[in-house]
Parts: structure tokens; sequence; C-alpha cells
């Protein structure tokens, strides 16, 4: 997803994360289109939302040495799917940088 994402939100930064981008998105938002935007007219809302919930919520997607907060089987899945989604926004253009 972060691949994905990259090409995207920050492709002139070779050292661009999740966090990174998230950044970006919070301090550039007018610089970004996508397909469904959020009822109130920011069309990153939706994509940003659900990369946070990933930075946020899917803590263990690099590993570490010291145990990462506990996560279920259903958060891993439903890790998948929001990543496959993103994944195919970011590709397809269905969220573009505009500027």
């Amino acid at each position: 997803m972060e691949s994905a994402a990259h090409a995207v939100v920050q492709s002139n930064n070779t050292k661009a994360t999740l966090g990174t981008m998230l950044g970006e998105i919070k301090n550039a938002r007018h610089k970004f289109t996508a397909a469904i935007s959020a009822p109130n007219g920011d069309p990153i809302a939706p994509a940003e939302s659900m990369m946070r919930a990933l930075w946020e919520g899917q803590t263990s997607r690099h590993g570490a040495q010291s145990a990462t907060v506990p996560e279920t089987l259903e958060a891993a899945r439903a890790s998948i799917h929001l990543s496959a989604t993103l994944v195919q926004w970011f590709t397809s253009g269905a969220v573009a940088r505009t500027s």
C-alpha cells in the first residue's frame, strides 16, 4: 500500500512512509483529487481516513523485536482488504495528485 501511495503522494521523497504521506496529505490536501469524496466535499478524506486506520490500527505491519498491540485475525483480514482497496485507488488513478 505504501508503495502504491508513494508514487502519488510523495514521489520525490525516497524515504516516504505511511506516516510522512499522511503528513503530506494533511498539509497539502488541496493538491489531491479522488473519484469518491467525503460528504463535506473533501476529496482526499476517504483515502486519508483509510490510510490512518492502517497506520494507527495495524501496528504489526513492520514487525518488531518487542510485541506490538495485540491484533485479532479479524483485524488482520480487515487490514488486508483496506490495503487492497487503497492500492487499487492509487494505482488506477481514483486518487491522484493535481499539482
